[in-house]
């Protein structure tokens, strides 16, 4: 309740005893005064960028407890980012009754914590809060291209020249080290192909095991937040190799291989000195004259089955050539794929009354192509006579081995002279004509016919 001095109401820290302030008072056991002081906040946002609410806070309470802790979130403007993070300074609490913290601190905003007791007498404190901010400059993201630094930048803008730094840690050893600038081109991004990963240190073991390399490249250039991203690598326990590698079949491409590893348990390599190593395999053929086996086209080396190998002791990190191949390769398909194709010149025909009639097959070419594993074309011409209509026993024909390359294979001026008609005599303007195939063949797979064209002669 009120206490009044005549008509002229006491307030609260007003009611003292000599000097001092009297905080309760009492009738019997019923209150009738309780000394109350408020305290008032008052709010400065120096932050030019930044934004933050500045409402006054005002509260009335018993002196020495607790008022309400609050928080005001200080916000940067957009496109903008704190350049020196917020601090807060006060005045006016000659009683140490306003405590004050910034927490949760971005790029772009943080939280101003408040908290406190009431004082002894009404007291008005001022919270300012300082920081600056800048222009939010976009950034050059680092990246990782395999085994190379990849910079890029962040708005898409022409990357030109740029500055790099590379800090090796101490378990690496050898690489890339250093700074220097990279012209990076027209283009947003560049890869810098120069630089070189260094390699684990050996470490107490002298195998790098259990060593960290850290390998770290950074970018920079002007108007841009740099970037940078870390290679890095960790030794792991030794690691040991067992090959096993055998001759294919017969008409197989050799050696097929099969190989197993063995890690060690400690840093200390404790891989066995032999093992012995079997393995899945493939049998394959590769292709020759245009074509391939196994019922596949084209140039690459094909698989025809499958089978196993085995080796009964391969060495550490070694090879052995001694074990046991499993298992049956498919057939190695032949055929053709092309009809080959003939073209000619010079071919003739002569003769004359009483006399023989000769055919020259002039130049005969062909080429082709075939699928399958061969070690070769052949092919022959077969000549034929035909004299009004009536075909003579006379042929002449000729073969040739054309080699490997299935191209460019000819006869030249080959002489099949012979008689028309051995039983009659020429009779004129009868028609001879001179009938030449041209078969290719290849052994074992089939052969394909090119009929010529006819050459003929009217005797005269």
């Amino acid at each position: 309740m009120p206490i009044y001095k005549g008509s002229t109401e006491v307030t609260s820290g007003n009611l003292r005893k000599g000097s001092t302030n009297i905080e309760n008072g009492y009738k019997e056991t019923s209150p009738f005064y309780t000394n109350t002081n408020g305290i008032t906040i008052n709010f400065i946002d120096a932050i030019s960028g930044a934004t933050m609410n500045t409402t006054q806070f005002s509260s009335v309470g018993v002196p020495g407890a607790s008022f309400s802790s609050f928080s005001r979130t200080i916000t940067v403007d957009s496109g903008r980012i704190f350049s020196t993070n917020p601090t807060v300074s006060e005045s006016g609490d000659s009683g140490n009754n306003v405590t004050t913290s910034i927490s949760s601190q971005t790029s772009t905003s943080a939280v101003l914590n408040v908290s406190g007791t009431y004082p002894t007498s009404g007291t008005t404190v001022t919270l300012t809060v300082n920081g600056a901010t800048q222009v939010q400059l976009p950034n050059l993201v680092v990246t990782k291209n395999g085994n190379y630094p990849l910079t890029t930048t962040g708005d898409g803008g022409a990357l030109g020249t740029y500055n790099y730094s590379i800090s090796n840690s101490s378990g690496c050893v050898g690489g890339s080290s250093g700074s220097g600038s990279i012209n990076g081109g027209s283009g947003s991004s560049d890869t810098y192909y120069s630089y070189s990963r260094p390699g684990l240190a050996g470490g107490p073991y002298g195998n790098g095991c259990g060593v960290t390399c850290s390998s770290s490249f950074s970018s920079s250039k002007s108007g841009y937040n740099s970037g940078s991203t870390t290679f890095t690598e960790t030794g792991t326990y030794p690691s040991s190799s067992y090959t096993c590698s055998l001759s294919a079949p017969s008409g197989y491409n050799s050696p097929i291989d099969a190989t197993n590893y063995r890690t060690s348990t400690s840093c200390v390599d404790n891989t066995p000195s032999s093992i012995s190593v079997s393995g899945s395999v493939s049998f394959r053929v590769t292709a020759t004259l245009g074509g391939a086996g196994c019922d596949q086209g084209g140039n690459a080396s094909v698989v025809c089955g499958s089978g196993s190998i085995s080796c009964p002791s391969v060495p550490r990190n070694g090879t052995s050539s001694s074990g046991t191949v499993s298992g049956t390769p498919l057939p190695k398909n032949k055929t053709f794929v092309d009809i080959p194709s003939a073209t000619e010149s010079g071919a003739t025909l002569t003769s004359s009354l009483g006399s023989k009639a000769i055919c020259y097959a002039g130049t005969v070419t062909f080429s082709g192509t075939a699928n399958g594993d061969f070690s070769s074309w052949g092919g022959s011409l077969n000549v034929s006579l035909a004299c009004a209509g009536q075909t003579s026993g006379a042929t002449g024909s000729l073969s040739r081995n054309t080699g490997t390359s299935g191209n460019g294979t000819n006869w030249s001026d080959v002489d099949f002279g012979t008689d028309c008609d051995a039983n009659s005599s020429w009779i004129a303007n009868e028609t001879i004509t001179c009938t030449r195939v041209l078969t290719v063949f290849v052994s074992g797979v089939g052969s394909k016919v090119v009929n010529l064209s006819p050459v003929s002669v009217v005797m005269n």
